[in-house]
């Protein structure tokens, strides 16, 4: 069901309860498979008001995770940015027989391809993920959307940008990290494989700006993606900035959490252009 066909139900219960604010429309299919679904959250019933669209994407090693692990942050973004359409999708999840690379990034395009003939105008969008669903907002951003540039930010919250970092690849603790998006291959094996999954290797001068947040302790994201990531933005001149926290994989005191936030819509109100 599209957007507009909700409208219809969504109005009348606005008229029996005197809802007000954003309009939450939960679980709209963007493609065939079950998990391809996305929660709307429309900032008003007028779509032609809506300009730009944040997309969640949220974390678990390509293989696990839900929409509902990145639902917290919803609230804070419309807070923030009450003029924007926030969503939170689903994606298909990756396993060793049938791994994330590339169908993750089709269900990001598909995603995108729904929302884009659901507005009554062009309307551009921002990547805002966690972890894996950090790295899959790089990637997209930076390989699929060369072209198309539908997507005008990204924002990574502690997500890797190079597999063949020495931090991961020399890391016998970590060796397993990156099946369900790669399959049953390590690196020793098929080191071109995380080449062509590793977001920095297609950063060009074009590149998507880019706002990144890291732990200085993080076990999943060596501390060392900070400066691979930022420094081959910064020598092509891509608009970047990034901050390392105290503490390791998202998990923060709540005063960097804020900090985050207000980073964040400094950042699309600066640069999402």
């Amino acid at each position: 069901m599209t957007i507009q066909k909700y409208f219809v139900i969504i109005a009348a219960i606005i008229c029996l309860d005197g809802m007000n604010g954003q309009v939450p429309i939960p679980n709209l299919a963007y493609g065939p498979d079950p998990a391809q679904v996305i929660d709307v959250y429309l900032p008003s019933l007028d779509l032609g008001r809506v300009s730009k669209v944040i997309i969640l994407i949220h974390g678990g090693a390509w293989g696990g995770g839900q929409k509902a692990d990145m639902a917290a942050w919803v609230p804070f973004l419309q807070a923030l940015l009450p003029e924007y359409c926030i969503t939170n999708m689903e994606y298909r999840l990756g396993t060793r027989q049938s791994p994330g690379f590339p169908k993750q990034l089709e269900d990001i395009h598909l995603a995108i391809s729904f929302l884009k003939s659901s507005f009554t105008q062009n309307v551009t969008f921002a990547l805002f993920g966690a972890s894996a669903g950090a790295h899959l907002s790089m990637l997209y951003g930076y390989s699929r959307d060369s072209q198309t540039k539908d997507v005008r930010a990204v924002v990574s919250l502690v997500g890797p940008g190079d597999l063949t970092d020495p931090g991961y690849t020399e890391n016998p603790l970590l060796a397993d990290l990156f099946l369900d998006l790669v399959g049953p291959c390590y690196y020793s094996e098929c080191p071109q494989l995380y080449n062509a999954t590793s977001p920095t290797v297609y950063i060009s001068r074009d590149s998507t700006p880019t706002l990144g947040f890291y732990g200085n302790v993080d076990p999943l994201v060596p501390i060392s993606q900070v400066p691979l990531i930022r420094d081959k933005l910064n020598s092509f001149g891509v608009i970047n900035q990034f901050t390392v926290y105290l503490g390791g994989h998202g998990d923060w005191a709540w005063e960097y959490t804020q900090d985050l936030l207000v980073q964040t819509a400094i950042f699309f109100t600066m640069h999402w252009v």
